[in-house]
């Protein structure tokens, strides 16, 4: 390393975006490889500097640091910025929509439905808005906000759809952990296995790529196939309280109010 380019940690941790606080974590995590010292002195490189970068994408799709140091720690040095960098190419396919920021009194027009006080508590309560100042918000996941807007123009409840929200994402997150556990013990094992051979880069991220329209589709499939069932089990049920309410009872009972 030219250390005539060398940076200390006070830089590295400016030029990275991260408090010097955050860059000692990371190192004593082992997720950087050593400074080189200069007698009590450590100074590092553009290497580092790229690791750190790295890690930060990583995290905003969603890896653990727990996850990324134990890649890390069982990976050569010499392979683990590139099994990091494939772990990136890889989320890239999966990456959701970009969150949005935006004035707080937009947020109505954005959505093209009323927010009443009951609603802004319910989505920063839930995490769908978060409070960036008085008059700002941020939106993590646009489109899943934008799916609750198009349900309550069908009259269903803010509160009901959080609630929702909550069990959806918990059912579909242990889906997707099966997909990915089965692309793990299969695909990724045998590529890991042979030491992330370069010439298999491609197919594996493509694989990667590939598995997410294939799960959105059976899923979407299975959804198809178990809400008719669904339907025809409240149909039944209502037509049960219709016939026991009488045909023509609910029409009197207008008529009588007129």
């Amino acid at each position: 390393m030219d250390t005539g380019h060398a940076m200390t940690i006070g830089v590295l941790a400016r030029r990275a975006g991260m408090t010097v606080r955050n860059v000692r974590a990371h190192a004593a995590r082992g997720l950087l490889p050593p400074p080189r010292l200069q007698g009590r002195t450590g100074y590092y490189g553009p290497e580092h500097l790229a690791r750190l970068d790295l890690i930060t994408q990583l995290q905003d799709q969603g890896f653990a640091l727990a996850a990324i140091e134990r890649l890390v720690a069982s990976t050569p040095r010499q392979s683990a910025e590139e099994a990091l960098s494939q772990y990136l190419h890889m989320l890239a396919p999966w990456a959701p929509e970009p969150a949005l920021e935006m004035g707080a009194a937009e947020v109505p027009g954005w959505l093209g439905v009323e927010v009443t006080a009951p609603t802004w508590d319910a989505l920063f309560a839930a995490g769908l808005l978060q409070r960036l100042d008085t008059d700002r918000v941020r939106i993590p996941n646009p489109g899943l906000v934008r799916a609750g807007a198009e349900a309550v123009r069908l009259g269903m409840p803010v509160e009901a759809l959080v609630v929702m929200r909550e069990e959806l994402t918990t059912h579909v997150g242990a889906i997707t952990a099966r997909f990915v556990d089965l692309f793990r013990r299969t695909v990724w094992a045998e590529y890991a296995g042979n030491g992330f051979p370069a010439d298999r880069h491609g197919q594996v991220r493509d694989v990667v790529g590939a598995l997410q329209p294939v799960a959105a589709q059976a899923l979407l499939a299975t959804f198809r196939e178990s809400m008719p069932a669904a339907i025809s089990l409240f149909l039944d049920e209502v037509s049960d309280a219709f016939e026991k309410e009488g045909p023509g009872r609910g029409e009197g009972r207008a008529d009588s109010d007129r």
